[in-house]
């Protein structure tokens, strides 16, 4: 308890002293999700089970709230009250899950929820009143994303090479999941399916990108650490990414020609090397992968009544395959949140997602934003993703984040271009007289 009470009083202090370079805490934030998994936060918390485990990140996120809410509550309050009605429909969704937790007879995962619901979506609403001042912070934000994106790609590499999973070890030896004999990897983030989405998220925002260069590049180390994930849906994501990329950059057409054949010649030697075994053998063999996932489905649509309204708790999804004698968890969240707490709040939880990029993907002109929101909601439903304690939460929010800001920033300036005539016209009017 000593080190927990230790570290928070450094989240505090962190996110006081960067209270003017906001920038630094949200940083802070993205890179103690993606280089600290959840068996790696005991090493900086101290506390590993019960109320107060919580991810190292969580509580820098709470610390940085409450000085925003100290430092500057007309940012969050005009937030707020702008998106009155999506924050209200989180806050219900919160709220149920909750209650459903604290009235199951066998408690509920209330950590998970923290982490994963609670936590990113405060980070969502700190992110927003932080861009009301700082018009570029979606750029920063997709630098923060690419380059922590591009540090566990080479973290995994080096996994494969080695053999070994190099950081964390002792608490990776404590999940089921894990067998170093599979050679799949995910760096030092939970599970390698959550290194195949954070890559999946980030390759579209390569678009932007000036340099051709940078994003040949970071292409290519994506598209490795994705294999090196053994992930089919992530590498035919990435895949389909790397043709948008190319469509979506600013480039003449014969640039985009050269650069397209150069990642495809890259491409071919990637695949022609050993990197490829592990998802090749998935494509021939996915071991009842498919077959137990039909199987979870079909036992939830012959249940789907019990939990229309009310869920059975965080975390009960587990627990109900257990008892319906599956071979794996249910695999997708929306079915997962569903058993939790209640089918009309998880639709409503990720109806919010739906809504937050069909209204702002059109406004935006940020280049991979819009498909990188869209995956943000797609990838996560073909694994436990959000049901889980991993950074998937805290990169989709960030997303989503980035295309309100991208959004905003085009009806700012939309503003400005309709303010000036009138400014000239007052000036020239007071010039007359």
């Amino acid at each position: 308890m000593v080190r927990l009470a230790l570290w928070i009083v450094c989240c505090f202090g962190f996110a006081w002293l960067f209270r003017w370079r906001i920038r630094w805490v949200f940083a802070a934030v993205l890179g103690l999700w993606m280089l600290v998994p959840t068996v790696g936060s005991p090493l900086i918390t101290g506390v590993d089970s019960g109320a107060l485990s919580l991810h190292a990140a969580s509580w820098l996120i709470f610390a940085a709230f409450i000085v925003r809410l100290l430092h500057d509550p007309v940012s969050l309050r005009r937030v707020l009250g702008r998106e009155f009605f999506l924050f209200m429909a989180l806050a219900l969704v919160v709220l149920a899950a909750f209650l459903a937790s604290r009235s199951s007879p066998e408690g509920g995962g209330v950590v998970l929820l923290v982490d994963q619901i609670v936590a990113p979506v405060l980070f969502f609403l700190v992110l927003l009143s932080a861009a009301l001042s700082d018009p570029d912070l979606v750029t920063a934000l997709r630098t923060m994303l690419l380059t922590l994106v591009a540090v566990t790609c080479v973290i995994a590499l080096v996994q494969w090479l080695s053999h070994s999973v190099l950081f964390y070890e002792e608490g990776f030896l404590t999940q089921y999941w894990f067998n170093p004999d599979t050679d799949r990897w995910m760096g030092t983030l939970d599970q390698p399916l959550a290194l195949s989405l954070a890559i999946c998220v980030a390759a579209p925002l390569v678009a932007g990108l000036k340099y051709n260069s940078l994003q040949a590049v970071l292409l290519l180390l994506m598209i490795a650490g994705v294999l090196v994930t053994q992930s089919r849906v992530g590498l035919f994501v990435v895949g389909f990414s790397v043709v948008a990329v190319v469509l979506f950059a600013k480039r003449r057409v014969w640039v985009k020609i050269v650069f397209l054949a150069v990642l495809a010649v890259a491409t071919w030697f990637i695949v022609q090397s050993p990197l490829v075994a592990g998802v090749a053998q998935r494509l021939e063999d996915d071991t009842g992968s498919a077959e137990a996932r039909a199987r979870a489905l079909e036992y939830f649509v012959a249940h789907w009544s019990d939990y229309f309204i009310a869920g059975q708790g965080i975390g009960a999804s587990y627990r109900v395959a257990v008892q319906g004698g599956l071979q794996t968890s249910f695999e997708n969240p929306l079915v997962m949140y569903s058993i939790d707490f209640g089918i009309v709040f998880a639709v409503l939880y990720f109806a919010v997602m739906g809504y937050l990029v069909l209204k702002h993907a059109p406004r935006h002109h940020f280049r991979g934003l819009t498909l990188a929101g869209l995956l943000a909601i797609a990838v996560p439903q073909t694994y436990s993703s959000l049901a889980t304690r991993s950074a998937a939460a805290i990169l989709i929010w960030t997303v989503f984040a980035m295309l309100v800001m991208a959004g905003d920033e085009v009806v700012r300036q939309q503003q400005l271009l309709k303010a000036a005539p009138q400014q000239e016209e007052l000036s020239s009017t007071g010039s007359l007289r």
